[in-house]
């Protein structure tokens, strides 16, 4: 294994267990400092974030843009923190810290072993949230991730995200593996805002066209697969309220590549919804509009 991998995992496994130390809620509160030290002093694609919050929210002037930025850092560190710390994570601590709205309707929709696809994206506490589900819904969710470059921090999280129950699906094996689990009644979670290919469908988010994979879609139609949107908001306490809606396959056109269009595109305007509220929980450091 390569030096600089074990390096990595060394100073990455020193945040662990300085955060072990001082628990969840310091961990949470020390990111205001750290985010003001990164925007400042280490401004990790600080200009992406900058430029992408302009582009989203052409009304503000550059002083509210700039606490956005500010403000983007410190979620996305939250975000992080929080999933390195899911492994010391009680159920109780973590059950307590997520107020889900129309749970039991949504329950009744993937009861009884029924398939499903819960489809979120970057926004909130999606790593804490999504993690964490099993222990709301009482059933295991199949999680569509991506392996870390660097081997050893990539099982920690793995790990971590099936800390509490959860399957992981690997993408480059994920086609195959959503279909078989769906046919056998499992719960899929997927985010669903990866930027697409330049040949793809172009779909209006932050009225720019934007690039989006369509995959979710098709499967829900070719599997008659009921598909959950899920917006998860962090509270000022650092708590979540989850919100999910059904996302409605009525009054699509008779054309199937338009069907696909018509989904993705409810989908992505609910996620929009969510995060014109709080555009700083949202992940802005990728380049969502880079053609």
């Amino acid at each position: 294994m390569r030096l600089k991998y074990k390096i990595e995992f060394f100073i990455f496994n020193s945040f662990v267990h300085l955060f072990r130390t001082i628990g969840l809620r310091r961990t949470r509160q020390s990111t205001k400092y750290l985010a003001f030290f990164l925007y400042y002093f280490i401004p990790l694609r600080k200009k992406v974030v900058t430029e992408n919050l302009k582009t989203a929210l052409p009304e503000l002037p550059e002083p509210e843009i700039k606490k956005l930025a500010l403000r983007t850092y410190q979620s996305i560190l939250i975000t992080f923190f929080e999933l390195m710390n899911i492994p010391f994570c009680s159920k109780e601590e973590v059950d307590s810290s997520i107020q889900i709205e129309n749970l039991e309707p949504v329950k009744k929709i993937i009861g009884n072993d029924r398939a499903a696809i819960l489809l979120t994206g970057h926004f909130g506490g999606w790593e804490f949230c999504m993690s964490s589900l099993s222990l709301k819904f009482g059933r295991e969710f199949n999680l569509l991730a991506q392996p870390q470059s660097n081997p050893l921090v990539s099982d920690y999280v793995m790990r971590a995200r099936r800390r509490f129950g959860n399957k992981i699906i690997l993408s480059g094996i994920s086609v195959r593996k959503i279909y078989e689990t769906i046919k056998n009644g499992g719960l899929i979670g997927v985010a669903g805002d990866q930027r697409g290919h330049y040949e793809g469908h172009r779909f209006n988010f932050f009225n720019r066209p934007t690039a989006l994979y369509t995959g979710t879609a098709s499967i829900a139609l070719k599997m008659k697969c009921p598909v959950i949107m899920a917006a998860f908001e962090r509270q000022k306490d650092y708590k979540y309220t989850v919100h999910l809606e059904e996302l409605s396959f009525e009054n699509l056109p008779d054309d199937y590549e338009e069907k696909l269009r018509e989904l993705t595109q409810r989908y992505i305007t609910f996620l929009e919804k969510h995060i014109r509220k709080n555009p700083e929980q949202y992940f802005w450091m990728h380049k969502i509009w880079k053609y």
